[in-house]
Order: structure tokens, then sequence, then C-alpha cells
């Protein structure tokens, strides 16, 4: 299987179908994303998030362009590794749900050491990377890294999509056109804060593609469980719509009668939510414990 490397130089800002793909790759293979902490490197030296810029501190890897994948296909992307160069943390005055508890902007680098991250003297955390924002191109104009998120990805935060997982996204336009960006080295599930322990680093991904795969919305593979995200305009639109997609797949993917999917959703079913840049939600499938 064929092996690259994407270096961070090769960034854009947004996830567009017109951008010029910075690499052709015939699944399967193994691609390195290579990510920046420029942005945070510039607060760091005193720059403000206005001087910067926002889509500066949500630079992507990319895109590139899968050979082979048309409308109406998934690319399946699992995470093999996850290598954290640096990491920081940032408290911004009213940004996140603790943001009114800081009337000055603050960012600390943090010290990384055999597998540990060290927020201070007195207290550290394990290292458990994770890729924030992961995506393809939409069909027409331009997609935010930042928010909201959208049915072929964007700045997710899924605590979720770590090594070992693997994530479907629904292909909108010829060639996919994948960005990767947005790596932490620990993050809370649901990002509380809205700013996780932001890095630079690079994610080791196997490229595949799914063909005939349509899906309404990413969908992720961990462990024994197959995780729907739900999105919408609200909370309760976005709950509706993982409900309504993991009834589909019970049935189609899994080949349940329709009573033995809502019974099963009634059992086995879970819901978290997902990343705070719009309303998403995580609707949790875990398998079958036992299936006559």
């Amino acid at each position: 299987m064929k092996k690259y490397h994407i270096p961070k130089e090769q960034f854009s800002y947004t996830f567009d179908p017109t951008t010029t793909p910075v690499l052709r790759v015939a699944p399967p293979c193994v691609i390195d994303f290579e990510t920046d902490d420029l942005g945070y490197r510039r607060l760091f030296q005193g720059e403000t998030i206005q001087d910067i810029g926002s889509q500066n501190l949500n630079m992507v890897t990319g895109p590139v362009y899968i050979e082979g994948a048309e409308v109406g296909d998934a690319i399946k992307i699992d995470v093999l590794k996850i290598q954290i160069k640096s990491a920081w943390s940032v408290w911004v005055p009213g940004f996140g749900a603790l943001g009114n508890f800081t009337t000055e902007q603050q960012i600390h680098p943090i010290h990384l050491e055999n597998g540990y991250a060290r927020i201070s003297d007195a207290l550290r955390v394990k290292v458990e990377p994770m890729i924030g924002c992961i995506g393809l191109a939409p069909a027409i104009g331009s997609s935010s890294t930042i928010s909201p998120t959208f049915a072929w990805g964007g700045n997710m935060d899924l605590r979720e999509l770590s090594p070992h997982a693997s994530i479907y996204l629904p292909v909108q336009t010829p060639g996919g056109l994948l960005s990767v960006g947005d790596l932490h080295a620990a993050m809370g599930s649901g990002e509380p804060t809205w700013i996780s322990l932001e890095s630079a680093g690079v994610a080791s991904l196997q490229i595949s593609l799914e063909k005939h795969l349509e899906l309404k919305s990413p969908r992720l593979r961990v462990g024994t469980e197959t995780l729907i995200l739900g999105q919408g305009k609200s909370y309760p639109e976005a709950i509706q719509s993982a409900y309504d997609q993991v009834f589909e797949h019970l049935i189609h993917q899994c080949g349940l009668l329709p009573f033995d999917a809502y019974a099963y959703a009634s059992a086995r079913v879970g819901l978290r939510f997902a990343g705070p840049a719009g309303y998403n939600v995580l609707a949790v499938i875990p398998d079958f414990d036992e299936k006559l």
C-alpha cells in the first residue's frame, strides 16, 4: 500500500471544491497529514485573535483528491496514529462555557513528556490525541473549518476520532477533496470549554473508498459501536436526525424488522453531545449482544 506525506505548509482555510488538490491518490493508501500551530504561537507572542483572523486557528492540511470517489460514495478514513508535537491551552474572555470566568486572554504552552501533558507543576493529564477538524468539499461554495459542521464533515471535535477509530464521510464532489487539521492532545467529551489542548502534529490515516454507500451525515466506527452524527438547526432537530438515521441503519444495514429495530433502539441505543460547533449529537449503536 502506498504511503504519502503532506507537509503543514500545504494548507487551506476552507473546504472548497475549487481549491487545487495538493495530492491525488488511488485508494487504498496511507497519508500522513502534518498540521501546524502557527495561530497559537502568534497568540503566545502577543497578537490577538482579531490580529490573526480566526480562520488561521483552524487551518486544514490538504485537500487530497481521491481517485474514483463520486457523489453517492463515502470516503472511509481509518485513524492509524496521531503524533502530537506541541500543545497549548487558551482561555479567551467571553468564549466558551467558561469564558466569563476570565477578563484577560491567557495562553500557556503545555509541556509534553512521556505520554503526559503537564498543565502545571502540580497537574498533568494523559495525552489522548484526536482529530478536531476533518472533512470533504461541498458540491458548491465554501464550508468553514470553524463553524458549523456539515454532512461532509468539518470542525466536529469528536473525542471519539482517535487512533483505531474509523470515520465515513459522504462524497459531495468528484474526488472528495479531503482535508485534515485541528489536532488535540487531549479533550473532554463535547469540548466543554470550546477549546482543547490545541496541538500540532501528524495524523496517519488510511484512506479507502466505499462505493454506493449513501450517508446523510458522518458516521464513525469505534470498537464494537457505530456512531451516527445528528445535525440540525437546534438540538431537538439534531436529536431527531440522529434517531431517524439509527432506525434506517438498523433496518437497511443490520437487516432488522421495523419493530425489532424499534425495540433494539429502546434497549441499547445511547445519545451524547458531539462538538460545540453548531447543534451536534452522537447516537451510539452497540453491536448486537445476540442475534439469533
